[in-house]
């Protein structure tokens, strides 16, 4: 009898103040993918910047040859330093605020589901976890948007690709103008060289197009990726808030909601993608509740994008050639 009423007790204390291991769980679920998602953005953001920085792919010969030049025509004094150096030059710098940015965006998403390790130990979870978890993913959420607008805003930009573009065009440009020259005064000989270097520069034209094609599709596989995870903490959040609401089965069929909720969010039609995050920034915006945060974590995204790359002189570099 004792031992009836002991379970009724803890029964009743349960349908007060706890929600159902079960029904926690499968939130558990739906927080984990949310998490999981907004991870693989943060990897699809650091990536971007890798590539953004990262030299194009020379071979063995070209390395070789290039360090021979530099070495002999270096006025400082050989060291393993500028060995190194004129090996590979083109080592991408070390952005210390950047990589904050980065462990501090993995450190966020890696401890959100930190409010339901609990059920390990199959205790319940208080109907003021859920909660908190709700808002703490709205902050999550709103921050994935943000960061899909800040990087739509700062498209990425392979620095050294197109360095390596102009540089070899301003060299055929320069060749090509002397030739001309010569051609005027009487050297045709050199017709066939004038007609080679044309083709250079229509090569190195293929080359430029190939550039900006990966600098599109970078974009929009980032910002998709970024998208998904904020449709993902949508549904996250929206399931937290009506958690008393809903029965286990509703709950059971929420992860597969979200997936395909997620799905839809491919980078394929990058111009409705680019309009949904801004959408998405602007309701975030008007909110009363929402506005102060997000507009901080917006400040914080715009720099972060602003500062993946030190230069973007070759951009700089292009215009010039136009003149």
């Amino acid at each position: 009898m004792r031992r009836w009423a002991v379970s009724v007790l803890i029964m009743g204390s349960l349908a007060l103040g706890g929600c159902s291991v079960e029904k926690a769980r499968a939130l558990q679920g739906a927080a984990l993918q949310f998490r999981n998602e907004s991870l693989s953005a943060i990897e699809a953001i650091d990536t971007m910047r890798k590539r953004e920085l990262e030299a194009p792919t020379r071979s063995s010969a070209e390395i070789r040859q290039a360090f021979v030049n530099r070495i002999l025509n270096s006025k400082v004094e050989v060291s393993g330093e500028i060995i190194d150096l004129a090996i590979d030059p083109f080592q991408p710098p070390k952005v210390a605020e950047w990589d904050t940015f980065i462990a501090d965006l993995r450190n966020q998403y890696e401890g959100f589901s930190e409010i339901f390790n609990k059920l390990d130990s199959r205790s319940t979870v208080s109907r003021d976890e859920v909660k908190k978890s709700a808002e703490y993913a709205k902050t999550l959420t709103v921050q994935m948007a943000v960061l899909a607008k800040a990087i739509s805003d700062n498209p990425p930009v392979l620095v050294q690709h197109r360095t390596t573009a102009i540089v070899k065009l301003q060299a055929i440009k320069k060749e090509y103008q002397s030739i001309q020259a010569r051609i005027k005064a009487g050297e045709t000989a050199l017709i066939a060289r004038k007609a080679e270097l044309e083709n250079q520069a229509g090569e190195v034209l293929g080359e430029w197009q190939q550039i900006k094609q990966e600098e599109q599709q970078i974009l929009e596989l980032t910002v998709a990726q970024c998208m998904r995870a904020a449709a993902m903490g949508k549904e996250v959040i929206e399931a937290a808030n009506h958690y008393d609401d809903l029965d286990l089965n509703q709950m059971n069929a929420l992860i597969p909601r979200i997936l395909t909720t997620a799905s839809t969010f491919t980078g394929r039609d990058y111009t409705t993608l680019r309009t949904k995050a801004t959408r998405i920034v602007s309701e975030i915006q008007t909110d009363p509740l929402w506005r102060g945060v997000a507009q901080k974590l917006l400040d914080r995204a715009n720099a972060a994008a602003g500062s993946r790359i030190p230069d973007r002189g070759a951009e700089v570099g292009i215009r010039n050639l136009e003149k």
